[in-house]
């Protein structure tokens, strides 16, 4: 009963930081534009990625060392600290190249680093025979925020005063702050979270096959690293050619990126209903890479500025994102236990490792194709998925 109510408070929480990471996602490169070519936005990327990798490596000691809860409490804290710099234009006050870019890193990293955190939490509390419910209902909470904000930082971006979103995010952590402290609990769980749970312990453990289904573990990482190399170069770069190629205004791209994200609040809680009592994840999963496969490729040829066809284009990538994302969480998190956070946050790692190679990849066909290329591209990495997903031994 006390996890329950625990996990209660946990999805309450996502929805919190969800908020906070997606309300400026869709702005943050326009935002760097401000400071930085758009070229060079990448190399930002490439470089908060590389600290957020090494500090992610070192999370799972902290979580040992200090607990779980006290870790989020503090990084949450740090976090609202680090989105004030860049929330100064809403209050009249412009903030150097330096103090801006150096806060945007802080921001990015925070919540990457706090979203991992809440993901060992949760796993903590959590059993094995509902772990695709769990993941489902943790999934539509997380995503909740992440539909509702492009049509939110659309129309206040539509101002031109992006602080106002980056305002905006920061105030949303405070209620995050108050389920930490009011809400959960340390875990009475001391063989969750063990000391030598490290990330180099996990990853010689996956590669040497030293531990129970290391091999499927190892081909749902891939899975999971190549989605999140999608979403990083969707994120980045989908509203740089919707703006400044295609001509859609910030008010008909936040319409767009909300229709679009309808998926994952539709689909993710049924999928993980369904894997968990009739087919497995397997079958979805190659269904949900067929998917983003040829709609991402689509992306390359569609030639208007009608945002309602943008909207349901996009709406079926997100449809295959989706169907890929539940089922690769809740595969994984059936085959690991809260005593692997490790190989959670190998799993986590590979988010920022995306948005480092991410950038390098764009830059590469930048050199010798249009930007719209950019998309079949993609399409043809994210078809690497398929023989990976077709190994699986599948839990049904």
């Amino acid at each position: 009963m006390l996890n329950k109510k625990l996990r209660i408070y946990t999805y309450i929480g996502a929805v919190f930081m969800a908020a906070y990471s997606s309300l400026p996602a869709y702005i943050n490169s326009s935002f760097l534009a401000n400071y930085i070519p758009e070229t060079k936005i990448g190399f930002l990327y490439a470089f908060t990625s590389i600290i957020t990798i090494i500090l992610m490596i070192s999370t799972p000691r902290l979580i040992s060392h200090f607990g779980n809860r006290k870790v989020l409490f503090w990084l949450t804290v740090i976090s609202f600290l680090s989105i004030l710099p860049i929330a100064g234009p809403m209050f009249g006050y412009t903030p150097t190249i330096f103090v801006a870019l150096g806060a945007f890193s802080l921001y990015i990293i925070l919540g990457y680093l706090v979203r991992y955190v809440l993901d060992v939490y949760l796993e903590n509390i959590s059993t094995d025979q509902g772990t695709g419910l769990i993941r489902g209902v943790y999934s539509t909470f997380y995503n909740l925020a992440w539909l509702v904000s492009p049509f939110l930082a659309g129309y206040l971006a539509s101002t031109g005063n992006y602080g106002l979103v980056y305002g905006l995010a920061g105030t949303i952590l405070i209620p995050l702050l108050l389920i930490i402290t009011l809400g959960l609990k340390e875990t009475s769980c001391p063989h969750c979270v063990v000391p030598g749970a490290s990330v180099w312990a996990s990853l010689k453990n996956i590669w040497g096959k030293r531990i129970p289904e290391a091999g499927n573990i190892h081909r749902i990482l891939v899975v999971d690293f190549l989605l999140n190399f999608f979403y990083a170069v969707m994120v980045v770069y989908m509203p740089l050619y919707l703006h400044n190629h295609v001509g859609l205004s910030w008010e008909q791209i936040g319409l767009t990126f909300t229709v679009m994200l309808l998926p994952f609040v539709l689909f993710e809680l049924p999928l993980g209903r369904i894997a968990d009592k009739y087919l497995g994840e397997k079958e979805i999963l190659i269904g949900g890479i067929l998917i983003i496969v040829a709609s991402t490729i689509a992306c390359s040829f569609l030639n208007t500025t009608n945002w309602v066809l943008w909207a349901i284009l996009l709406f079926i990538t997100r449809t295959g994102a989706a169907s890929i994302e539940i089922m690769k969480e809740t595969y994984l998190f059936k085959k690991i236990s809260g005593k692997d956070s490790g190989i959670v946050a190998l799993s986590r790692i590979s988010v920022p490792f995306s948005y480092l190679l991410g950038p390098i990849f764009v830059s590469l066909i930048l050199t010798s194709f249009e930007f719209k290329y950019i998309f079949i591209c993609l399409g043809l990495v994210m078809l690497l998925g398929f023989k990976f997903a077709w190994d699986l031994v599948d839990t049904k």
